[in-house]
């Protein structure tokens, strides 16, 4: 019935707050990570936000942003601060590449930009699995690398979500700029975790299995399974 779109539970009212949520999430997140050794926290919460909202798991945003916020928080500071390096060695490249575009050669621009995708790449997978699992950040970054080449396809859609906002703002118009603070790192956060969802489920149930096997110890005190599945040390759900 057209009438039940308007409902409290229908589409219509979906939308409203999931927009809601989104700006109350971005917000949240340009606050945090003002502090800067804070960005690792604060980024990691909000696609672990995100993908409570994608499973319809997410209840209060807010109350799940800094539940999140707060878990293994130092072990996060310095993964953050790694991202953030990595953030400022891609910014410097690609200036470089505007600036100095006429002298660099082909051979020397496709391989910089594959890297630079491929680094990007990394950090979108290892962000929202630093919010998800509990793995040390070597074993994050590892398993976000191998994720990005794995699921390529994917990965290429998580990329150009990134992209949207920017080049709207960039090649059609300045006025999209309050739709950046409004929206510029959730939307893109939320649409990247409508895309790894079905593999980050696969991987939790993975892990789980594993688990389970594992705790299936026989009476001479040896693993019935002695399968190592994904990397994983546990789930980081809060």
């Amino acid at each position: 019935m057209p009438g039940k779109m308007f409902d409290f539970d229908g589409p219509v009212a979906g939308f409203i707050f999931l927009v809601r949520d989104l700006f109350v999430i971005n917000l949240l997140t340009l606050l945090l990570i003002l502090p800067v050794f804070t960005v690792g926290p604060a980024l990691k919460a909000l696609a672990f936000t995100c993908l409570k909202i994608v499973r319809k798991e997410d209840g209060n945003v807010v109350s799940t942003y800094f539940k999140n916020f707060k878990l293994n928080f130092k072990q996060t500071v310095g993964f953050g601060l790694i991202c953030l390096a990595l953030f400022l060695i891609m910014a410097g490249d690609i200036a470089a590449l505007v600036i100095y575009w006429d002298t660099f050669s082909m051979m020397m621009i496709v391989p910089l930009i594959l890297t630079l995708f491929l680094i990007f790449a990394t950090l979108l997978y290892a962000i929202p699995m630093q919010g998800r699992f509990l793995n040390p950040v070597g074993t994050t970054f590892r398993n976000a690398f191998w994720a990005a080449l794995y699921k390529f396809p994917k990965t290429l859609v998580m990329v150009l979500a990134f992209l949207i906002l920017p080049c709207l703002y960039l090649l059609v118009s300045g006025n999209f700029f309050p739709l950046l603070i409004m929206f510029g790192l959730s939307l893109p956060a939320y649409l990247n975790a409508v895309v790894y969802e079905p593999f980050f489920k696969e991987t939790e149930d993975r892990i789980r299995a594993r688990e389970k096997r594992n705790s299936g110890i026989n009476a001479d005190g040896e693993d019935a399974d002695g399968g190592s599945g994904f990397d994983g040390n546990g789930s980081g759900e809060v």
